[in-house]
């Protein structure tokens, strides 16, 4: 039964009757006109799937005996819907949480749980009233979030469409979903809970009175039949959207989702992906909003959903699968290859000695240094884990192994270093396809970054090079050449790790600047003056202006572009600025992050004080103290203007021990007297 007693029902339809009646009595538009008038105007009906369905029976398949099939996933469910265009919507930013993500809808902006305080929203409880519904805590809801350092307005979607909107329901099913129909003040204007057989009727017949209707598709076989009714009643003026209701798992989601009104079906994307297939929950408000005729606010950093041609099912699934196992098998793979490089080590000292652990020890550290090239090679191949994992260990170990033998010490890490930054450079050109699916890449299921690099790259990638150009300049000394040779190295790499066309990642030109800079001073002839020194603390922050002025001329339309560079100058680039620190200083003291960070810093000043004794191999040449400084400038500078902070700085020192490794595997230590 529909929440509506038939005592209120005969009073409602009184009332309407005098109404009618005074209104022709004074020339006015009646009901029935003003529900046309209702009806012809723009309306969103946002329609949420409750989970996986089993397929209908075939056709003929009456009577005949009983066949286990496999359940079809939303997706399919979607897809076999050829009015939506389809996708996958990223649910949160970072760690998953059900609540939060319907939360998103409705304020179409978001930042992570950590930024909260407290993390987790209060408790919502739907209460029915005379004039439809109210969620009970939503008070407290509305204080975390004035709290938070961004400005955010959970029910803001609801809240700025005229009357409010509409919540449907099924009996006996949750009615969680109806949060995205609550405004600023936790209401919905009116709820209809009633039987799955009515739902579709139910819906059509409050989008004649409301502009925006939320509904909970019954769960089962009828979820099918009450989709196809809706979207066979679809009107020219009506945009359907249809996702996957968030489920209650912690496991991080990318929800499918179709849409209807958007033009010829196709595939689903927005500004703030850049991905074919991939949009964001905060693209619903300002996709309805952009419907519906209502001007997107300022606060919004959701953009709308538009459709590229291409539909294809079969592809979202494939990428879904992909994104879903890369953080399980990030630090496996990382793990299965220092496990073999140890193994390597062993045996290599059983057979030869000392000379093996030195040889081992090259070996080992280019084959940290070749690690990013063969990850995008895995991205490519999509291999189930034990493949994946052989490939990256005995790959890349195999590959340390033919570099060193093809090229003499101690200038091999500049191979592995060029070809990994020409391969990164091609695949950012042509949107980062191979990035977002490899293993150290910026992962898409978190909702932070949708393409371009991520927090492991930003270090990576510039301390490989920085230590590939300390090799490559070996034995060359201190000269103007070979300081323009690392500073114009570090402006291509900045520009394509940071332009928002390509890497979009604006800390890295930041850390770009530092560790390039500082390479670039130590190459520099003569003594470094103040004028010099001060040129290197400023060149982060020149990189940035630079970066700007690129994104502005270039039609760039990133985060960066749309967040710090278009602001209207109330307070966003301070919360911006703000919300990473807190976000970096929560890193610091999460988990054993204390203690690796601690670790970090102390390899750091340790190589700091014994730098002649580190590079007494290579005579501390300049090239490779250039190099080795200048990843672990990285490192530092790339903590302290990132919100992954500590993370940059382990890799960064990581791989600068790896290449402090290599230059210690010189094969003349061990005989002294050959040297």
């Amino acid at each position: 039964m529909e929440i509506q007693t038939r005592s209120a029902a005969c009073r409602l339809a009184l009332v309407a009757a005098a109404a009618a009646s005074f209104a022709m009595a004074l020339g006015l538009p009646t009901a029935a006109a003003a529900a046309s008038l209702a009806a012809a105007s723009p309306r969103v009906l946002i329609l949420f799937v409750p989970g996986r369905l089993k397929p209908p029976p075939p056709p003929g398949a009456v009577g005949a005996a009983p066949q286990v099939t496999a359940k079809r996933t939303v997706t399919e469910q979607l897809a076999a819907q050829s009015q939506l265009s389809i996708g996958l919507s990223s649910s949160v930013q970072g760690r998953y949480l059900a609540a939060q993500a319907l939360l998103d809808i409705t304020q179409g902006t978001r930042i992570s749980l950590s930024s909260y305080n407290p993390e987790l929203p209060p408790p919502l409880l739907l209460v029915p009233d005379q004039r439809g519904a109210y969620f009970r805590g939503w008070m407290e809801l509305n204080q975390r979030a004035a709290e938070a350092p961004a400005q955010i307005e959970p029910g803001l979607l609801a809240g700025s469409v005229a009357g409010g909107a509409a919540y449907v329901g099924v009996n006996e099913q949750s009615q969680r979903d109806g949060v995205v129909a609550a405004d600023r003040a936790g209401r919905i204007e009116q709820l209809s809970i009633g039987s799955a057989a009515t739902l579709a009727a139910r819906a059509q017949a409050l989008l004649g009175e409301r502009r925006l209707v939320v509904a909970t598709l019954p769960a089962g076989a009828a979820s099918d039949r009450e989709l196809a009714r809706l979207l066979a009643e679809r009107s020219s003026n009506e945009l359907v959207i249809v996702m996957r209701s968030p489920p209650l798992t912690r496991r991080v989601q990318l929800l499918p989702i179709g849409i209807a009104g958007l033009g010829r079906p196709g595939t689903l994307t927005s500004s703030t992906t850049h991905l074919n297939g991939v949009v964001a929950g905060i693209d619903l408000l300002p996709t309805a909003f952009d419907w519906l005729g209502i001007k997107i606010p300022s606060a919004v950093s959701g953009q709308p959903v538009t459709v590229v041609a291409g539909r294809d099912a079969e592809q979202l699934l494939s990428l879904k699968g992909r994104l879903q196992v890369v953080g399980d098998r990030r630090y496996t793979a990382l793990w299965a290859l220092l496990g073999g490089w140890l193994i390597l080590t062993l045996v290599a000292m059983l057979i030869g000695d000392r000379a093996g652990m030195r040889w081992a020890m090259r070996a080992g550290a280019l084959a940290i240094f070749w690690l990013p090239s063969v990850l995008l090679l895995t991205a490519a191949l999509e291999p189930q884990l034990l493949v994946e994992v052989l490939i990256v260990s005995l790959g890349s170990i195999s590959l340390g192994i033919a570099s060193d033998r093809l090229v003499r010490w101690p200038r091999a890490p500049a191979l592995p270093a060029l070809v990994a930054i020409g391969a990164y450079i091609v695949d950012l050109a042509f949107g980062s396809p191979l990035i977002i699916r490899s293993l150290i890449g910026p992962n898409p299921l978190f909702g932070s970054r949708f393409y371009g690099i991520g927090n492991e790259l930003e270090s990576a990638l510039p301390a490989i090079l920085l230590i590939g150009l300390g090799a490559l300049c070996f034995g060359r000394g201190r000269s103007r050449q070979a300081a323009a040779i690392f500073a114009g190295c570090g402006v291509v790499l900045g520009i394509a790790l940071g332009a928002a066309q390509l890497g979009a990642d604006v800390g890295g030109v930041m850390t770009v600047a530092a560790g390039f800079g500082v390479a670039a001073l130590l190459m520099l002839p003569g003594r470094r003056s103040r004028r010099m020194i001060a040129l290197v603390v400023i060149a982060p922050f020149a990189a940035l202006g630079l970066l700007a002025a690129v994104d502005l001329l270039s039609g760039g339309d990133s985060h960066f572009t749309r967040t710090v560079l278009r602001a209207d100058g109330s307070g966003a680039w301070w919360e911006i600025f703000v919300r990473r620190i807190e976000l970096a200083g929560r890193g610091v003291i999460r988990g054993l992050m204390p203690v690796a960070t601690l670790v970090a810093a102390l390899t750091v000043a340790l190589a700091v004080v014994r730098r002649d004794r580190l590079l007494a191999p290579v005579a501390s040449d300049p090239g490779w103290r250039a190099g080795l400084a200048g990843a672990a400038a990285v490192g530092v500078i790339g903590a302290l203007f990132n919100d992954s902070g500590p993370m940059l700085l382990l890799f960064a020192v990581f791989i600068a021990l790896c290449g402090a490794i290599y230059v210690r595997g010189d094969p003349l230590l061990v005989d002294p007297r050959a040297r």
